[in-house]
C-alpha cells in the first residue's frame, strides 16, 4: 500500500505551524484579488499582516476571492504522485467554492498518467476550522494504518458532525461578495442586525437567526455551542476571527461559562481568502456537534 498524501486548500485556515500539527502535507492556495491583481490566500500572511489586511477593508479597499484552478491541483498532486504516494484531497465545501470540482478535473486528467496510484478527492461539506478538524482526523487515521478507502468512508459518514457557527459585524462585506442583497445590508446595518450563521446539510452558509447588537450576537453564538456541541473526545473549540481578538476571547469565556468541563480554545485570524468575503469583525467557531444544527434552516428559528 502506498503512502497517503493529505492535501487540502487554504480555506482550512491552517497556518504553517497548525498545518504540521494537523498532519497536512500540502495546502493549495485559493486566491484573492486586490486592485486587479491576484494573490495567493494564506494563513501565514506573507503579503501583508492580517491587521493591515482587515484595516484595508475598513478603509474601503475591496477584496474579491478566486477559486483554485485544475492546473494548480495537478501541480500539487504531482509533487506526491512522482514520489509514489496516493492522494487524498479534502476540499472546501462545494456549496461555497467550485475549487473541489477543479480537483476532480485534476484527478481525472492524472489518473491515466499514474495508473497504479489512487487519487481520491472529497467534498468536505465544511470550511475553515471545521474542515481543519476533518483533516486532523484523517491524519490520525493515516497514522493508524487505515486505508484511503476506510478514511474516505469515515469522512462521508461523519463530516456533518463537524460544524461552525458564526456572526459578522457588518453586512457590507457580504453584500460586496454577493452573499446578501444591497437592501438587506443597508437596513441590517441601520438596525444593528447581526445574523447567526451555520452550515446546512450541503455546506451552504445559512442565517438561522438575526439578533440586534454585537454583544447579543456573541451570547447567541455561545448558546448555539452549548446547545449543539458534543464534548468528550472533542473538547476544543476553534475560533477564527477577522481582526477582533477581544471579541473572540469574550465569546470563548461566554462558552466556557456555559460548560462544567474545561474546554480548550484555539484562536487565529480568518485567512485571507475567506476573509475577503466576510470582512473584519467576523467570528467563525469550529466545533464537533449534533448535526441537527444543519437542519435549522428548515425549521422556525428557536
Amino acid at each position: 500500500m502506498n503512502k497517503i498524501a493529505i492535501i487540502t486548500d487554504s480555506s482550512c485556515n491552517l497556518n504553517s505551524q497548525l498545518k504540521e500539527q494537523f498532519g497536512v502535507d500540502y495546502i493549495v492556495p485559493m486566491h484573492f484579488i486586490l486592485d486587479g491583481k491576484m494573490y495567493n490566500a494564506s494563513g501565514d500572511w506573507e503579503l501583508m499582516s492580517a491587521k493591515e489586511y482587515y484595516d484595508s477593508m475598513r478603509n474601503g479597499k475591496v477584496f474579491k476571492s478566486s477559486l483554485i484552478k485544475q492546473r494548480e491541483y495537478e501541480e500539487a498532486f504531482k509533487l506526491f504522485l512522482d514520489k509514489g504516494y496516493d492522494i487524498l484531497s479534502i476540499s472546501c465545501t462545494s456549496a461555497l467554492s467550485a475549487s473541489v470540482k477543479e480537483s476532480y478535473k485534476a484527478r481525472d486528467a492524472l489518473k491515466p498518467l499514474y495508473p497504479s496510484a489512487q487519487i481520491v478527492c472529497v467534498d468536505s461539506a465544511n470550511c475553515t476550522f471545521s474542515l481543519a478538524m476533518i483533516l486532523k482526523k484523517a491524519s490520525e487515521f493515516r497514522a493508524q494504518g487505515k486505508s484511503i478507502e476506510w478514511i474516505v468512508d469515515w469522512i462521508d459518514e461523519n463530516k456533518l458532525y463537524f460544524n461552525e457557527v458564526g456572526t459578522v459585524d457588518k453586512l457590507t462585506y457580504l453584500r460586496l461578495a454577493g452573499r446578501v442583497s444591497a437592501s438587506a445590508a443597508f437596513f441590517g446595518g441601520m438596525l444593528g442586525v447581526k445574523p447567526i450563521v451555520v452550515y446546512d446539510l450541503e455546506g451552504h452558509n445559512v442565517a438561522v437567526q438575526k439578533v440586534k447588537g454585537r454583544n447579543k450576537s456573541l451570547e447567541t453564538v455561545a448558546d448555539y455551542i452549548k446547545k449543539y456541541a458534543i464534548t468528550g473526545e472533542y473538547n476544543t473549540i476553534y475560533i477564527a476571527h477577522a481582526d477582533c481578538i477581544d471579541d473572540a476571547k469574550l465569546v470563548a469565556q461566554m462558552i466556557q461559562d456555559r460548560f462544567t468541563q474545561k474546554l480548550e480554545f484555539v484562536f487565529d485570524y480568518i485567512e485571507s481568502g475567506v476573509g475577503s468575503s466576510v470582512g473584519p469583525g467576523t467570528l467563525i467557531l469550529g466545533f464537533y456537534g449534533n448535526k441537527a444544527i444543519r437542519m435549522l434552516n428548515n425549521k422556525k428559528n428557536d
